[in-house]
């Protein structure tokens, strides 16, 4: 960290029980429209690196009524090296918007300058331990700020693993301040899809580490020789990721939920009652946990 940075230090608190949904180009006019009331809106940032664009003048004027939330998919915090222009994107972006939270997946995204555009998974090793760490400090020093990580939805493991990925997350985190954004629709397709426990990876992570939580839809494809679960964003979310969110809830208290849609997009209205029952359930879930 160079001698000018402030130091980085753990995520603020104060957006607990916040609620916001996924800004996507085809709901920018309704959004400018009708002001519907949610506290957040998330972005790609890859989506808005032009700040001449008319999308970007958009995100600029809703953004005078809504905090932002800058949600990455491009940086590959597990790659040999980060890639310095989507660094610098984010840099400018979180200059200019000052958002509530930047978060980025824990994942791989490129090898010799070739980038796949898929959040591809790491095996749950020291090594693994060791690069992310050097690179979430990276980031973190570069922003001035603590960044969230987010476990992925991956449709595979690795022999070489030494540890399981709620020990991993939970030493990123010890490692470098940042925070954790829970993706619910991640634990639930991957515990359909591996055999694991969603409920088991709640009870372990470290619940004071945790920012954020995401909500989405997933399918189930059915194959000849089986099935697997995929994380689609294109569906209203599943009663068992509501279940999966209770649990959450009664155990950690109000956390900031998004509701994440980014195909077979609805009329904004039903976005917009589907993560108000999100705000009633956290309502009903933590009302032990804060009284």
């Amino acid at each position: 960290m160079g001698q000018d940075a402030p130091p980085v230090t753990a995520a603020p608190r104060e957006a607990d029980g916040r609620i916001g949904i996924g800004l996507r180009q085809p709901h920018h006019e309704a959004w400018l429209a009708l002001r519907p009331p949610v506290d957040f809106l998330e972005i790609h940032p890859e989506n808005y690196r032009d700040t001449g664009s008319a999308q970007y003048t958009d995100l600029e004027t809703l953004r005078q009524d809504y905090a932002v939330s800058l949600h990455g998919v491009s940086l590959g915090l597990g790659n040999a090296t980060l890639d310095a222009k989507p660094l610098a994107c984010l840099c400018e972006l979180n200059r200019r918007l000052e958002p509530l939270f930047v978060s980025e997946h824990v994942c791989w995204t490129a090898f010799r300058g070739h980038h796949f555009h898929h959040l591809l998974p790491m095996p749950f090793t020291r090594e693994t331990h060791d690069r992310l760490t050097a690179h979430i400090q990276e980031v973190q020093d570069a922003l001035r700020r603590p960044i969230l990580i987010e476990p992925i939805a991956a449709y595979m493991r690795h022999r070489e693993d030494d540890r399981d990925e709620v020990d991993l997350i939970n030493g990123l985190a010890a490692a470098t301040g940042c925070g954790i954004l829970l993706d619910l629709t991640n634990l639930y397709v991957n515990a359909r899809n591996h055999g694991e426990e969603a409920e088991d990876f709640l009870a372990r992570i470290d619940a004071a580490a945790v920012h954020e939580v995401h909500l989405a839809g997933c399918r189930l494809n059915r194959f000849p020789d089986g099935h697997m679960w995929i994380d689609s964003h294109d569906t209203v979310v599943p009663d068992g990721v509501w279940s999966l969110y209770d649990t959450l809830c009664a155990r950690m208290g109000p956390r900031a939920t998004l509701l994440e849609r980014d195909a077979s997009l609805p009329a904004l209205p039903e976005l917009v009652d589907e993560i108000g029952r999100a705000q009633r359930r956290m309502q009903a879930r933590t009302a032990d946990v804060t009284g």
